[in-house]
């Protein structure tokens, strides 16, 4: 399954804003430019909820992941559940305090399950998982920085 671990710093920020951006999924579409929708399903329990993604990536994409958040840690952590198109997801977010800053270490695996040649399948799962990381990072300091005024 393709992965990806990122990480970087970002200054002028705390950690909880930007777990605080990062859990609020029903947002997704307002600041993510390859989500196209996002609801929480369930609330299993404080901290852990069933969310539903939509996303744009070559095709639309579909997929419920079981997120476990520790909001005293700052990190989420998700499994898969079900999804069109996306077969399997894990990986998760950790925000932890840096001198003036925030840091962000990201990982995300995916496949995809379609019946396409395997040249578009990884174009797939590559604009899923490698493409929009490059404007996830920038994408979270935006609106940390907006929601803070």
């Amino acid at each position: 399954m393709p992965g990806v671990k990122r990480d970087t710093t970002i200054m002028g920020v705390t950690p909880k804003e930007l777990y605080d951006v990062v859990v609020d999924y029903e947002a997704y579409p307002t600041f993510f430019k390859d989500f196209t929708g996002a609801r929480i399903l369930q609330r299993k329990d404080a901290n852990v909820w069933i969310v539903e993604f939509k996303a744009k990536a070559v095709k639309e994409v579909s997929y419920t992941l079981e997120i476990t958040h520790d909001p005293e840690k700052l990190t989420t952590r998700w499994t898969f559940i079900r999804g069109q198109v996306v077969s399997d997801s894990r990986g998760g977010w950790t925000f932890t305090e840096t001198p003036g800053g925030a840091r962000i270490d990201y990982e995300a695996s995916i496949d995809v399950n379609v019946p396409l040649p395997g040249f578009v399948k990884r174009k797939i799962e590559d604009a899923v998982v490698n493409k929009s990381v490059a404007t996830m990072f920038p994408a979270l300091e935006r609106e940390a920085r907006r929601r803070r005024g």
